[in-house]
């Protein structure tokens, strides 16, 4: 299979830190929404699991995990009732939500979870796959129950996988023809949206799953055109063509929707954006020619050029992310950088997207930073399809010298996945696209999956994340500022999610009371879903959503968060 890069999907973008103004939320007598409609970057084919690309939002609509992160990035419960740990981490049982049911009748069980691992472990999937590594089986003792064995304790197996991977219908996917994406037609999941239609290039339309499980949907139909210009989504939005535009919003289309009849949301994204380098080949495999290039860059200035955006000058993790270093990692010195850069006999070419301003942006102002601490540099802009070849994503081997990429949200949520980011083993970390191999962030990598003790887990991350710094194989800029344009005359129930945003199935099913936060390493108190309210759903506390990103003009998780391929 091609692999996709995490940077490359899914998700709307960016998220908040803070909710969606209480007031503005839909009573709860009022009834359903008869419809809302929200515009999408690219037709992303039928939104399966295996079939979405930059859709993951979208998809999870349709599709349901068990457990899925609420308003502070914390999985709860979702499609599980409860979920528990054995003492030693190695057992994870979870207890179904009764009347779960997908889209075309039968009930969701045990059997459906034990599939979907099963599948995954033996279908690639480059967002999906690296998740269930460690599941050694599933033992199904009941339709309710499904008990996963771990080959070893995975303090992260809360977030990745149960708030991210979602539970496919067995019997529509068993027995599917050999290279086979997914079934045939539109997808059947057990979300509270069912996609109706989709005419491929120009829209999809979702209508709300009647006896849902978790609560009536607040919205009864949902329509996606494709707009694949972040401007004509705007323009949308100000016509009154659409009612939301799930887009980080520059500062100066933010200031212009932010009139009477249309509000901006905002707040933080785990989105970032890094400098990534190629460390096979010169000039870029000297550690000391990747420092000279870092302290070079200045990143509270490329983040104030930005505009709300936060300099990542705590590495690669979101600053507010519960696992972030408390320190700066990032030294500005264009002095000490200037002998090595000096003595270079050919410029850097820095490759960025030709579709993202930001990204662009972004780039010249590393460039800049190059040039101006004594070095040569220059900047090309390529097709998004030829930069992703150049970075190797598509599996070729990788041809570029340094591009602008993008840092996925799912890292600043539980830090397991850098392993796979930056791990050497090809075969367990699919996305080091720069090549890096270090047996010390490769240890300090594995402590960071498995380790159980929080404190401990947190010092081996923050061990990876400074040995990141040390050794350069990306440089992380800045992560993007989040706002959402919106209706609330039309649809004013909109909630974000920490590091996501808004573009969430928690934005159209109603709140629950809190839940215990889902902690597999700590299994003394079971993890349990109250019974839905009497609102029937509706209401719309600070919620969540999947890890992932819509950034510039091309781009889109809750997120995630997210990764896609697409495959039909």
């Amino acid at each position: 299979m091609t692999r996709r890069g995490l940077a490359a999907v899914l998700l709307v973008v960016v998220a908040s830190m803070a909710p969606v103004p209480p007031a503005g939320s839909q009573p709860a007598a009022a009834g359903p929404v008869p419809l809302v409609r929200l515009p999408f970057p690219q037709d992303d084919g039928t939104l399966t699991p295996y079939t979405f690309e930059l859709g993951y939002p979208l998809m999870t609509l349709v599709y349901d995990t068990l457990l899925w992160r609420d308003a502070d990035g914390v999985p709860r419960p979702w499609l599980a009732r409860s979920v528990d740990t054995s003492p030693d981490g190695r057992k994870v049982t979870v207890h179904l939500a009764d009347g779960a049911r997908w889209q075309d009748g039968p009930p969701v069980t045990s059997a459906d979870v034990a599939f979907t691992f099963s599948w995954v472990a033996a279908h690639p999937h480059p967002r999906f796959s690296g998740e269930v590594v460690a599941v050694e089986r599933v033992d199904t003792p009941d339709p309710g129950t499904a008990v996963i064995s771990l080959r070893q304790a995975q303090p992260g197996f809360a977030d990745q996988p149960l708030a991210d991977l979602p539970i496919i219908p067995r019997h529509l996917w068993e027995g599917l023809p050999t290279g086979k994406a997914a079934p045939d037609g539109l997808p059947v999941g057990s979300g509270p949206y069912r996609l109706v239609d989709h005419v491929a290039g120009q829209r999809y339309r979702f209508e709300a799953v009647a006896g849902y499980f978790r609560g009536a949907p607040a919205v009864s139909t949902i329509e996606v055109p494709v707009m694949n210009k972040v401007d004509d989504t705007v323009h949308a939005l100000e016509r009154g063509d659409v009612d939301m535009v799930p887009v980080n919003l520059p500062e100066a289309l933010k200031k212009r929707v932010d009139t009477l009849s249309v509000k901006v949301a905002e707040g933080d994204s785990y989105l970032g954006t890094a400098l990534l380098f190629n460390l096979r080949s010169p000039p870029f495999d000297r550690v000391e020619v990747r420092r000279a290039v870092a302290r070079a860059i200045d990143l509270g200035r490329i983040a104030r050029v930005e505009g709300d955006a936060v300099a990542a000058d705590h590495g690669y993790l979101h600053p507010r992310s519960p696992f972030a270093s408390p320190d700066p990692l990032h030294s500005l010195d264009p002095a000490a950088a200037r002998p090595v850069l000096a003595a270079l006999t050919a410029p850097i070419t820095v490759l960025v997207p030709d579709n993202d301003r930001s990204k662009a942006e972004a780039g010249r102002l590393v460039v800049q930073a190059v040039i101006g601490a004594g070095g040569a540099a220059t900047l090309r802009k390529l097709p998004r399809a030829e930069l992703e070849r150049a970075v190797g994503e598509d599996g070729g081997a990788p041809t570029f010298e340094a591009a602008i990429w993008t840092t996925p949200p799912l890292a600043s949520y539980d830090p397991a996945i850098l392993g796979r980011l930056f791990g050497s083993d090809p075969a367990s970390a699919p996305f080091n696209l720069a090549g890096y191999h270090s047996a010390a962030f490769d240890d300090a990598a594995r402590r960071v999956a498995t380790t159980s003790d929080p404190a401990a887990r947190k010092a081996a991350t923050r061990e990876a994340l400074g040995l990141l710094a040390a050794d350069d194989p990306v440089v992380p800029l800045y992560f993007a500022g989040g706002a959402f344009g919106y209706r609330p005359a039309v649809y004013d129930g909109w909630v974000f999610v920490r590091g996501s945003g808004i573009l969430d199935k928690r934005s159209f099913v109603g709140p629950r009371p809190a839940a215990a936060p889902a902690t597999p390493t700590r299994p003394t108190t079971p993890i349990a879903a109250p019974p839905p309210d009497a609102s029937g759903g509706r209401g719309f506390p600070a919620g969540l959503l999947a890890a992932g990103a819509l950034a510039g003009a091309a781009v889109l998780a809750g997120a995630a968060v997210v990764v896609g391929r697409r495959r039909s």
